[in-house]
């Protein structure tokens, strides 16, 4: 069969959906994905056959030396109208290259599927999977064309009794108050977003909708995979059933990591340095933009001398172990799955993929979040007893390194290793992931 995919964001919004292209085109499927410019080589070098560019680059349109004044100034305004203008920006390529992908010129209004198939659309789509990012413009196109939609998530981001939707939420709340304030988060969505989906359904030739995405793919009978592990969230499994599969957290197979260039434990300066001393604490970011990294890092590395602790930091570039304190070692983008299990605790961003690794390796961990639902984790992590969290913006010497002596307590560490033998292993999650997709194949 034929599967389009659809991620955008950051490289933790890409790579699951990799996992999943890759094992779907390993069941003999020809899949194309499509990503950012800047993440291309992501799918490229893990063994996706085919894939296209889609939109702006989204690493340099946050990171550019514009993107720092602005985001780093002290007006908010200012700050709300470059992420305003950004996003908007990244809308508008997006469509465009959507539209050419998916729906030429002259068949994006009228015609139907047939019409937009002879006048060069990608050819016999048989399904379409999306992205989080991408879940108005997939449920649109998936209309169009007349196909089945898959949608992947990350997170527990929509309707349930479990959890609610507003952040500080108390836990203790009904699950029936929890799932009206996701009815008013929906509501509040639509109202300040869906003049935008409109705008691109009438540029491909559909009606304007009048409701709010979730109750559409319910209605429609969409299969909303959760890509996180059903253990960070209890209750949510008896909930949701099939409509919401929660599969787990979902990685790389080994096979596809060498051409990503990570370095792995049994890297020579890396094992040497591990050897030499006690496990350290892993600490890393991910591909999140902070606005001073320098700054982080020697708060953190201060944080980790008070807590008597080594530290492996995965921020900028590999350098070693630090000239000024061999107790650091200063290392580039790692084999998750390699590395982790030589440490003895984790501090990093909170993006569902490296929160997933973390706890999977029986680390406690601190959440220093960011952005989007990197919150939500940290709260998770705390409410589990395996970890806790904080914004980065209220990151002090004196808070990382209380929570850092706290995590590295026996109790803390007994509880990160039980939780990490109740998590689904990631290759048994690709594979019920790869499942449901190939259910809706059968719609064809």
């Amino acid at each position: 069969m034929r599967i389009a995919m659809l991620f955008y964001g950051s490289r933790g919004d890409i790579q699951p959906g990799v996992c999943l292209a890759l094992e779907l085109q390993r069941r003999g499927h020809r899949v194309m994905v499509a990503v950012p410019p800047n993440l291309v080589w992501l799918a490229e070098d893990t063994g996706v056959a085919e894939v296209v560019a889609i939109g702006k680059d989204t690493h340099t349109a946050w990171t550019s030396a514009a993107a720092k004044e602005s985001l780093s100034g002290r007006n908010p305004l200012q700050r709300a109208k470059f992420a305003f203008d950004t996003v908007r920006a990244g809308f508008a390529a997006f469509d465009a290259d959507l539209c050419e992908l998916f729906l030429p010129a002259d068949a994006a209004v009228g015609g139907g599927v047939d019409a937009a198939r002879e006048a060069g659309a990608l050819a016999e789509i048989d399904l379409l999977v999306v992205g989080p990012l991408c879940q108005e413009r997939g449920f649109a196109v998936a209309e169009r064309l007349g196909v089945p939609l898959v949608v992947l998530r990350y997170g527990p981001m929509s309707e349930n009794g479990v959890i609610g939707a507003i952040p500080g939420m108390p836990e203790d709340w009904s699950p029936t108050w929890k799932r009206r304030s996701w009815q008013l988060a929906d509501g509040v969505t639509w109202l300040a977003t869906g003049w935008n989906e409109n705008s691109f359904r009438r540029r491909i030739g559909l009606s304007a909708a009048r409701t709010p995405l979730p109750g559409r793919l319910r209605r429609a009978g969409v299969p909303q995979i959760q890509g996180y592990d059903p253990a960070m969230v209890p209750g949510l499994v008896e909930e949701w059933g099939a409509g919401k599969p929660v599969v787990g957290f979902l990685d790389l197979p080994c096979e596809s990591r060498p051409g990503l260039g990570e370095i792995a434990a049994d890297d020579p300066a890396l094992a040497g340095w591990l050897a030499a001393g006690a496990s350290p604490v892993f600490i890393s970011f991910g591909s999140m933009p902070l606005t001073d990294p320098d700054a982080v890092v020697d708060t953190l590395r201060g944080a980790c001398r008070r807590a008597g602790v080594r530290a492996l930091i995965a921020v900028g570039e590999s350098r070693g172990p630090g000239p000024d304190d061999p107790e650091v070692f200063f290392i580039g983008p790692v084999d998750h799955s390699s590395v982790l299990p030589h440490c003895v605790a984790a501090i990093h961003h909170g993006g569902a993929g490296t929160t997933g690794a973390t706890l999977r390796a029986g680390l406690p961990t601190l959440i220093c979040a960011v952005t989007a639902d990197q919150p939500f984790w940290g709260d998770r992590v705390r409410a589990l007893g395996v970890g806790a969290g904080m914004r980065i913006r209220a990151l002090t010497e004196d808070y990382a390194a209380a929570e850092l002596t706290a995590l590295l307590a026996d109790q803390a560490r007994e509880r990160a290793a039980a939780f990490a033998t109740a998590m689904i292993a990631p290759d048994k999650a690709v594979s019920s992931a790869a499942d449901i997709v190939e259910s809706r194949l059968d719609l064809r």
